[in-house]
């Protein structure tokens, strides 16, 4: 049990998480996911927020957490209903209402696979919507194509099709990493893949 308890402080507890600074790196204490996904919620309902990003970005966001949020809050509101919890014990917060579940889950001595997968997978997708990964362009031509441009969904031409795609928060980063060609398609994803397209772009750069 102690991973699906690992999976509902992820979505419900702060956690501290080291920062880049310009002298280096610092520690600040970042808000639980549940709480990030509510906040982004709470900028769609307060036009005067003055929240960060283009007002066209933030739309987007907000509106895609606000229908992740409400898809969250009620199935966290079955499970409590199924573990036992009556109406009057359900706020309809959904990190209380996710550790009062935790508990009265224990007590039922079920099967937890199906709760930890769809724990860890709210996680990931919040992270994805509160913090989108990186995207810089490989300005070499790709290896396998060997273009050094592309038609975008505008039919227009661009240069650089290798993208690389990040998170300069994860732990592992490249391991996580994946450049994609926009010209033929050619996926590199993780450490060692990123290893070999660096190879074979000093080999062309050498050639």
């Amino acid at each position: 049990m102690t991973e699906l308890l690992d999976a509902v402080d992820d979505l419900t507890l702060p956690k501290p998480v080291k920062v880049q600074t310009d002298d280096g790196y610092t520690w600040a204490t970042e808000d639980a996911l549940l709480v990030q996904l509510r906040e982004a919620v709470s900028s769609s309902l307060n036009s005067g927020s003055g929240a960060g990003g283009s007002p066209s970005t933030r739309n987007v966001l907000d509106g895609d957490a606000l229908q992740k949020a409400a898809i969250i809050t009620s199935q966290i509101g079955d499970w409590c209903r199924m573990a036992g919890m009556t109406g009057e014990q359900i706020t309809r917060d959904a990190v209380t209402d996710l550790r009062a579940w935790h508990a009265a889950f224990l007590a039922r001595n079920e099967p937890e696979e199906f709760y930890l997968g769809q724990l860890r997978a709210w996680a990931a997708q919040i992270r994805a919507m509160v913090n989108p990964p990186k995207v810089i362009e490989i300005t070499a031509p790709c290896p396998v194509c060997r273009q050094g441009s592309y038609v975008n969904d505008m039919g227009e031409r661009i240069t650089n099709p290798l993208a690389l795609t990040y998170r300069p928060d994860s732990d592992h980063m490249w391991k996580n990493s994946r450049v994609l060609c926009r010209a033929c398609d050619a996926v590199w994803v993780g450490g060692e893949a990123m290893e070999e397209l660096r190879d074979e772009l000093e080999e062309r750069d050498t050639a």
